[in-house]
């Protein structure tokens, strides 16, 4: 498989870079430009990874530690070329971000990754092979915080050049909050239910509310968890289209095999939520249900986990990954 490790953009600063791009585009004769969902800001270039390599990248993912940072895009730049210019947004330079590339490409190096040896310099390709009229000009610039990076796959499918995250390490944007049950929840996911068996329901088995929201009376994060169960692989292109039709952006298993996310494109009238599809022989979707239903069935070790999350989040606040981790005993005990 052809990994990269990238910074993926927020849609607002996504719909920003393909503007620049667009406008781009309209003033040239030539070029191959960015499909809007593969815009991403490059942290280290793999090339072809087995799955040893695969498991080693995780591993050098996994000793990152950075705080949230502002990642900001200030001007736009080419680089000559006979064949037609390369045109970029360029990132500034900030230490964060020049610290976090330097050590993830520390980390990769010492577990076995041969990297270019170049300085590093921030931008986002907006196209390649480009002849244009167009001019260098200033921009007023924009950008996001940064609480995550990616492990991405690239392949052609359909023809297409497809980048899917197989593998995500960070922190929250905003803090971790974890709220006393709320009895809403449950109509909550009942709404976003009702939505989408209209225009996928020939194609599901059934809609499974899983996470700690569909336990009655356990302290969570307010976000909806959700399972999409379809008989077997073979039906995912199809509900896949149909998700794509609706506005959701397939987003990769993010390393959790037979777990498939889609995150909506489009703001929505829904509390919060998390959307996988996954076949019914899928152990991810098996385990959350497994889950679910033993909580359901122990009042004890609902009170249990409710206080063991509050705890987490109080003591870990931004850092979504200790949080996760510290979970995970509890939750092996459970199963």
């Amino acid at each position: 498989m052809r990994l990269f490790i990238a910074i993926n953009f927020n849609e607002e600063t996504r719909t920003k870079l393909i503007t620049l791009r667009d406008g781009l585009q309209k003033k040239s004769t030539q070029g191959s430009f960015a499909l809007s969902d593969n815009i991403h800001l490059t942290l280290a270039f793999l090339g072809e990874c087995d799955s040893t390599q695969l498991e080693a990248a995780k591993s050098a993912m996994n000793t990152m530690q950075f705080a949230p940072f502002d990642l900001e895009i200030e001007r736009v730049g080419r680089f000559k070329r006979d064949s037609g210019d390369i045109w970029w947004a360029g990132v500034q330079k900030s230490k964060p971000l020049l610290s976090l590339q330097r050590d993830l490409s520390n980390a990769l190096r010492s577990v076995g990754f041969k990297l270019e040896n170049r300085k590093y310099s921030p931008h986002v390709t907006l196209g390649r092979k480009i002849i244009t009229v167009e001019k260098l000009q200033e921009i007023k610039p924009f950008g996001e915080t940064v609480y995550k990076i990616d492990l991405m796959k690239s392949e052609r499918s359909n023809g297409i050049l497809t980048y899917t995250c197989i593998y995500r390490r960070g922190k929250k944007a905003n803090p971790i909050i974890v709220e006393s049950y709320n009895p809403k929840w449950p109509t909550e996911f009942k709404r976003i239910e009702d939505f989408l068996l209209p225009h996928i329901g020939d194609l599901v088995i059934q809609i499974h509310h899983v996470g700690s929201t569909s336990v009655e009376g356990l302290a969570a994060k307010p976000i909806i968890d959700f399972d999409i169960e379809i008989s077997d692989m073979s039906s995912f292109p199809q509900i896949k289209k149909r998700l794509e039709d609706l506005g959701y952006k397939h987003e990769g298993n993010y390393g959790i095999e037979g777990r498939e996310a889609f995150k909506r494109k489009t703001k929505d009238d829904f509390m919060a939520y998390h959307m996988y599809v996954c076949p019914s022989s899928s152990e991810e979707l098996n385990r959350h249900i497994r889950f679910r239903d033993s909580l359901r069935k122990n009042p004890d070790a609902v009170a249990e986990y409710g206080t063991l999350k509050m705890n987490l989040a109080a003591k870990y606040v931004d850092d979504i990954d200790a949080y996760i981790d510290g979970k995970t005993s509890f939750i092996q005990k459970i199963l």
